[in-house]
């Protein structure tokens, strides 16, 4: 009875963390996309971001996002899922302008989150100039989500809306099909925090948000990231994103002894 608990809640939890989902089966997935392209990180300047700094916010997550994803396509490539990963290069800001063609606010599993159009000729021709099957496209965006925080002390919490940095993804086609998305996990880079130690000092019940100041959040995009209790050369809110990107963008290793009717 326990063991059977425990499973079911093991399961429950696995589902609860996974923010990516394939949009065909893994076979179809696995046959159609064995080489892909990572897009240099791009930022959506006029997302919501409520923050009194939001125009240096945009400007400091593309200059702290530039080269990353070279660091994607090292671990991507460790899972051995694809015939091969390669970096797409390019400047982000032009990227988006001319490879985003709109965006619409959706209903997620964990709440809101901007759900990402692409322009089809403009991907056939980077997949074209780089000889993959599809493009890897990551978007850092800023949207509400209502959320549960918690106090240092891990003994109170604050339930409310935040503002912050999210990260959605997906894996498109030359014909700008999405064949895989990532609607935004755990927040990106938390903009917000519950002031609690506020509330207290001044005896008070209701616990005001207060904005992380934009020397603090540059701070947080430049702290050393940890792996297996190893410091990382790429910083904590990369680490955890691409940690969390390579883990679910996995279909499963390619059949070597089935002939894939490509010569690259």
């Amino acid at each position: 009875m326990i063991r059977a608990l425990f499973l079911m809640v093991l399961t429950v939890s696995l589902t609860a963390c996974g923010a990516g989902s394939f949009k065909v089966d893994k076979e179809e997935y696995r046959q159609r996309v064995r080489t892909l392209g990572v897009v240099p990180l791009l930022v959506d300047a006029n997302s919501h971001v409520e923050h009194p700094r939001s125009q240096e916010i945009g400007e400091l997550l593309r200059r702290t996002s530039v080269g990353q994803n070279q660091h994607l396509v090292d671990m991507l490539k460790k899972k051995k899922g694809y015939f091969d990963v390669r970096p797409v290069s390019g400047d982000g800001g032009a990227l988006f302008g001319s490879l985003v063609q709109g965006r619409s606010l959706q209903e997620g599993s964990r709440g809101p989150y901007y759900h990402y159009s692409f322009n089809a000729r403009t991907v056939a021709e980077l997949a074209r100039q780089n000889t993959t099957d599809a493009l890897l496209v990551v978007v850092l965006n800023g949207a509400v989500r209502n959320e549960k925080r918690w106090d240092r002390t891990r003994l109170s919490y604050l339930e409310a809306p935040f503002n912050s940095i999210l990260a959605t993804a997906a894996v498109v086609l030359p014909s700008g099909e999405i064949v895989w998305e990532y609607q935004g996990g755990e927040a990106f880079l938390n903009l917000q925090y519950p002031a609690f130690d506020e509330a207290y000092y001044n005896q008070s019940d209701e616990i005001p948000t207060r904005f992380i100041s934009l020397a603090g959040l540059e701070r947080n995009l430049e702290s050393s990231g940890r792996k297996w209790l190893k410091e990382t050369a790429l910083p904590q809110p990369y680490q955890e994103l691409f940690d969390q990107l390579a883990k679910e963008l996995k279909p499963g290793l390619l059949n070597p002894f089935k002939d894939n009717g490509s010569d690259r």
